[in-house]
C-alpha cells in the first residue's frame, strides 16, 4: 500500500505533463497516414496548451503594470487587463509555435527524444526549488504563475543547447560536391505523407538540407569556413531554440491549465495562506 501511494502521488501531481509529452511522442512516431489524419486535432491541442501558459504570463505582466497606476476598484482595470486582441495575438503566435514544434518533432531522430523527455523531471524539480525560494518574497496568490513564468527561459535554453550538441554528435549526410537540387532530390525522404502535414515536413526537411549543404560546401570547396559556419550554427541554434521554447511553453501551459481554477487557500484572516501544500512537492 505504501509503494502504491508512493507511485500514485507523483502521477496525480505530474500526470498532466507526462500526458502532454506522451501525446507528442505517440503522434510523432505514428505512421504517415495516422499523423496526417490527426495533425489538425493535435495542432489545435498543442496551440491551446501554449496559449494558456503565454496568456497567463502576459496577464501577470499587465496586472503588475496596471497595479502601479490604477486603483483596485477602477473599471479601467477590467478593460485594460487584456481582451480579445490579446487573446487573438497569442492564438496566432501559439499556432505558429505549435506548427514549428510538431513539424520538427516528426523530423527528430529517436536519439534526440530522451532530451525532450528529460525536460519533464527537470521542469518539476526546478519548479519545486524555485517555488520554495520565491515563497518568502512573492504574494501567495501569484506564486505559481510567477514560478512558471521564470522557468520557461532557463529550461528552454538548456534544452536548446542540448539539442544543438546532439546535432553535433549525430551523423549528417555528406553533401559536398553536390548541386543544391541534386542534394535535395537525393536526400529528401520520399516517405513523407501527403496533405498539409506532408507539405510542412518537406519544407522543413528542405530547409535543413539547404543549411547543411551550404555549410559543407562553403567549408570544403569555397574555404569560407568561419562566416558560413557561424551563420549555419546560428540558424541551427535559432531552429532548435524555437522547438525548445515551444515545447517548454507547451509543458508550462499544461501545468497552468491543471492549476487553473484552484484558488489559494485562505487563512483565518482571509489572507492567502503560504504555499506549503502538497503541490509544492516534486
Amino acid at each position: 500500500m505504501a509503494g502504491r501511494g508512493t507511485i500514485s502521488g507523483p502521477l496525480r501531481r505530474h500526470g498532466h505533463l507526462a500526458l502532454a509529452a506522451l501525446m507528442l511522442l505517440v503522434w510523432s512516431f505514428s505512421s504517415d497516414d495516422w499523423a496526417g489524419a490527426l495533425f489538425l486535432p493535435v495542432w489545435v491541442v498543442a496551440t491551446q496548451l501554449i496559449v494558456v501558459g503565454s496568456l497567463e504570463a502576459a496577464r501577470l505582466r499587465r496586472r503588475a503594470w496596471l497595479g502601479q497606476y490604477l486603483r483596485d476598484d477602477s473599471p479601467w482595470r477590467r478593460w485594460l487587463e487584456g481582451g480579445a486582441l490579446m487573446v487573438l495575438r497569442h492564438q496566432l503566435v501559439g499556432a505558429l509555435l505549435a506548427l514549428v514544434l510538431l513539424v520538427d518533432l516528426r523530423l527528430l531522430s529517436l536519439a534526440e527524444w530522451p532530451l525532450l523527455l528529460a525536460a519533464l523531471p527537470a521542469l518539476v524539480l526546478a519548479r519545486h526549488r524555485l517555488r520554495r525560494r520565491l515563497s518568502r518574497h512573492v504574494v501567495a496568490e501569484y506564486l505559481p504563475a510567477v514560478t512558471r513564468r521564470l522557468l520557461v527561459a532557463p529550461i528552454a535554453a538548456l534544452l536548446a543547447l542540448a539539442m544543438v550538441l546532439a546535432a553535433l554528435w549525430l551523423p549528417q549526410p555528406w553533401l559536398v560536391e553536390l548541386g543544391w537540387e541534386e542534394a535535395i532530390t537525393r536526400h529528401l525522404a520520399a516517405g513523407e505523407g501527403g496533405g498539409l502535414l506532408g507539405v510542412f515536413e518537406r519544407l522543413a526537411a528542405s530547409a535543413e538540407l539547404t543549411r547543411q549543404w551550404a555549410m559543407q560546401n562553403a567549408v570544403e570547396r569555397l574555404h569560407l569556413a568561419t562566416p558560413v559556419a557561424v551563420l549555419g550554427w546560428l540558424v541551427l541554434l535559432l531552429t532548435q531554440g524555437a522547438v525548445a521554447w515551444a515545447y517548454v511553453r507547451l509543458l508550462v501551459g499544461a501545468e497552468a491549465l491543471r492549476r487553473e481554477g484552484r484558488s489559494p487557500r485562505r487563512g483565518p484572516s482571509g489572507e492567502p495562506a503560504p504555499a506549503t501544500d502538497r503541490e509544492t512537492r516534486p
